[in-house]
């Protein structure tokens, strides 16, 4: 019992690990467009902070949202070294949730020992 809910929390953690790594890098890319665009750099929960916010800030969001997929590489060929560091923080966070996804799966293989089927 007590195996099962360690499991269960564990599973639950990754899966909260993932949702963070994601608006961070949902930030980060903001991020890489505002200095893209010359505009101040701001912070990475800006990603979060929107009340009401302009047709303009929603098409910048969803933009930044949408900037690097995730199964894509990403090279990093810009000219501005901080545009550069942005990538590659992006690419540390891309190889983090491989790994959280990994782990899921391997969780996933060893469940039917923790929760058997009866049939």
């Amino acid at each position: 019992m007590l195996f099962q809910i360690i499991f269960v929390f564990l599973v639950l953690a990754l899966l909260l690990l993932i949702l963070l790594l994601f608006t961070i890098k949902a930030g980060f890319q903001l991020q890489y467009l505002r200095l893209k665009s010359k505009k101040k750099e701001g912070k990475v929960w800006d990603i979060l902070k929107f009340s009401g916010a302009t047709a303009p800030d929603k098409k910048l969001r969803y933009e930044a949202f949408m900037l690097f997929p995730m199964l894509y590489p990403i090279v990093l060929d810009e000219k501005r070294e901080e545009l550069n560091n942005i990538k590659r923080r992006i690419k540390r966070i891309h190889i983090g949730i491989y790994v959280i996804l990994i782990a899921l799966i391997i969780l996933a293989i060893y469940s039917e020992k923790l929760f058997p089927t009866t049939a």
